[in-house]
């Protein structure tokens, strides 16, 4: 793209089955980066689908989210370079994009996230999980709630 007239594009899919990203597990990466000639660099114009291992928030199981997220971003011409930016196109050309997809999968994640909608979590009292097997101990729902008479007085 470096020697393309400003305004050229190109689209890149990019497929990766299994990728470490620092501590990220991500799988299945299927993505489309648009890349953009402008007079200030290469413009990234990014939807990736992924499956990202994260861990279940009610029965702490890992297990992998489907997450997909959409950016874009410009890595400058280093004759152009302005701003505060990691983003500087290398010499070589070659772009390392793992940090951004790292970046942007971690904020497409919800905050809640379930390993299946009616996770059971674990017991509050033996530890185990609910998911996997059954123990004697009583599991209300309402069981660790404060009665409203209590809650007034707090």
């Amino acid at each position: 793209m470096y020697n393309k007239p400003i305004g050229s594009s190109r689209d890149v899919p990019v497929d990766i089955d299994k990728i470490d990203i620092e501590d990220l597990s991500i799988r299945d990466l299927n993505s489309l980066v648009r890349m953009s000639k402008t007079r200030e660099g290469l413009l990234l114009q990014v939807r990736a689908e992924a499956l990202v291992q994260t861990s279940c928030v009610r029965c702490l199981s890992d297990f992998y989210l489907p997450v997909s997220a959409e950016f874009e971003e410009l890595f400058q011409f280093p004759a152009r370079y302005r701003e505060d930016t990691d983003l500087i196109l290398p010499h070589d050309g070659y772009l390392d994009m793992r940090p951004l997809y790292r970046e942007y999968l971690i904020l497409s994640t919800p905050i809640k996230q379930l390993c299946q909608a009616d996770c059971a979590g674990l017991c509050a009292v033996c530890g185990i999980n609910l998911n996997k097997s059954h123990c004697e101990h009583h599991h209300d729902p309402g069981a660790h709630s404060i009665p409203l008479e209590q809650e007034e007085r707090v």
